[in-house]
C-alpha cells in the first residue's frame, strides 16, 4: 500500500481525520483481540469470558466500520479534486486489491489451521493447510465430514467493500461530473445546523429497522445488502463532506449534543444487553436495541469528529507516522493475534488476563513488518519503483 493513504499534503492537510482514521484502525485491532474474550462466536475462544469484552463490542461495534467507511469517503472526495476518476480508482485498485488478493492466499491459512485444530479437533500442520487450501482439496473433520477449507475474507473484507464503494464512485464521476459537486451542495442547505445530527440518524435507525432483520450481516459482497446499505451511506456521507466547510461546522457545533446522546444511549444498549445474547432477543428487545444502536452510531461519530475537528487540529509526528503504517497493522492484525494466542492455548496459558499482552505482541510483531515493508519500498523506489497517487 502506497504512502497515498495519508489524508492531505501540504497546507490543506486534514490532521483531525488523520488521527481519527489512526485511533479507529488501533480500536479495532483491540475489538478483534477482545473476540477471543467476549460470548460471541470466533475462531478461538478463551477458556474463560467477562462481560467486560462484550461491553467492548456493544459499545464499538455500532459506530466503528462506519466511521472508517466515512473516512475513506472524505478521502476519496478530496482526491477526486485532485487527480482524474480513472487515475484513482487504478491507483486505489493497486493499494486495495493487491493486499487484499497476498492476504487471501498467505493470511487466511494460518487463521483456517488455527481454527481446525483448536476448536475443529483436527490434527494437521500449517503446511497442510496451504496445500489443501490452494489445491481445494477438502479436509476431514473428527465426524467423518469432508469440508473444503474455504475461510472466506475474514476481517480483510473491509478492503474489498472500499474498492466496489470507490469503483462505483469513479465511475460514476466519469460519467457524471457534475453529480457529486451537485449533491454536495444541496445536501449542505438540508444538513445544516442541528440537521447534521437528524437527518443521518433518522436514515440509519430505518436501515437497521428495515434491512437488518431481512438481510442480516454476513460480510459476502453478494447478500449483504444491509452492511452495503449502512457502509456505502457512510462512504457517500464522507465524499459529500470531504471539501465543504459548512458540513463541518455543522459537526463542531453539533459535537455537545451528539455526545450527550451518544452517552446515553451506550448507557441504555448496556442495560438493554447486559451480555451478548446466545439467541435471538426478544421482538420488543430487538427494536430498541436497532433503534438506540442507530442513534448510537450516528451522535459517536459526530461527536468524534466534532472534538477532533477542533481538539487535533496540527501535525504530530506519531500520528503521521501510523496513518501510513495502520493500514498494514490492519491487513496483518488478525493473523498475527490468532498465531499468538494459539501459541499461549498450546501451553495453557490463554486467559482474560493474556488479553494485553496479546494486543501489545500484535501491534509490536505488526510494526516490526511494517518496518520491513518501508524499507523494502526505499530500496524498490531507489531502483525506479513507480511512485502511486
Amino acid at each position: 500500500m502506497c504512502p497515498t493513504n495519508e489524508i492531505m499534503d501540504g497546507m490543506s492537510r486534514r490532521h483531525d481525520l488523520d488521527f481519527v482514521r489512526v485511533a479507529a484502525f488501533m480500536l479495532l485491532i483491540i475489538y478483534h483481540v477482545s473476540l477471543m474474550y467476549n460470548s460471541r462466536n470466533f475462531i478461538l475462544k478463551a477458556p474463560d469470558s467477562s462481560s467486560v469484552f462484550d461491553l467492548i463490542h456493544l459499545w464499538t461495534h455500532p459506530w466503528r466500520m462506519s466511521l472508517l467507511f466515512l473516512i475513506s469517503g472524505a478521502v476519496t472526495g478530496i482526491l477526486l479534486t485532485r487527480h482524474p476518476p480513472g487515475a484513482l480508482r487504478s491507483a486505489r485498485t493497486r493499494q486495495l486489491l493487491t493486499p487484499l488478493l497476498v492476504g487471501l492466499l498467505f493470511l487466511i491459512p494460518p487463521q483456517i489451521y488455527v481454527w481446525l485444530n483448536a476448536a475443529g479437533g483436527v490434527d494437521i500442520s500449517l503446511l497442510d493447510v496451504f496445500c489443501h487450501y490452494v489445491t481445494l482439496t477438502p479436509v476431514r473433520l473428527p465426524d467423518g465430514e469432508l469440508t473444503l477449507l474455504l475461510g472466506g475474507m475474514q476481517h480483510l473484507w473491509y478492503l474489498a467493500y472500499l474498492w466496489i464503494y470507490t469503483a462505483i464512485l469513479t465511475f460514476t464521476a466519469s460519467v457524471w461530473p457534475e453529480l457529486l459537486p451537485s449533491m454536495s451542495r444541496r445536501l449542505a442547505a438540508l444538513l445544516r445546523g442541528k440537521w447534521i445530527l437528524i437527518v443521518p440518524t433518522v436514515l440509519f435507525v430505518l436501515i437497521r429497522l428495515v434491512l437488518r432483520p431481512a438481510f442480516p450481516p454476513t460480510l459476502n459482497i453478494l447478500d449483504d445488502w444491509y452492511s452495503h446499505a449502512v457502509y456505502f451511506a457512510s462512504f457517500l456521507f464522507g465524499v459529500v463532506m470531504a471539501t465543504r466547510d459548512e458540513y463541518w461546522d455543522a459537526v463542531v457545533s453539533m459535537r455537545k449534543p451528539a455526545l450527550i446522546l451518544a452517552l446515553a444511549c451506550a448507557m441504555v444498549l448496556a442495560l438493554l444487553f447486559p451480555a451478548l445474547p446466545a439467541g435471538e432477543p426478544e421482538m420488543w428487545r430487538a427494536l430498541s436495541g436497532r433503534a438506540f444502536g442507530g442513534t448510537f452510531q450516528w451522535c459517536t461519530i459526530v461527536a468524534i469528529l466534532g472534538y477532533a475537528k477542533i481538539c487535533w487540529n496540527s501535525e504530530n509526528a506519531v500520528v503521521s507516522y501510523l496513518n501510513r503504517a495502520v493500514l498494514t497493522y490492519y491487513v496483518l492484525h488478525q493473523t498475527v493475534m490468532l498465531l499468538l494466542a494459539y501459541g499461549l492455548h498450546q501451553m495453557g496459558l490463554m486467559s482474560t488476563s493474556s488479553f494485553v499482552p496479546i494486543a501489545v505482541a500484535t501491534l509490536a510483531v505488526c510494526a516490526l513488518c511494517y518496518e520491513l515493508k518501508r524499507h523494502v519500498e526505499v530500496f524498490w523506489r531507489a531502483w525506479g519503483g513507480t511512485r502511486c497517487i
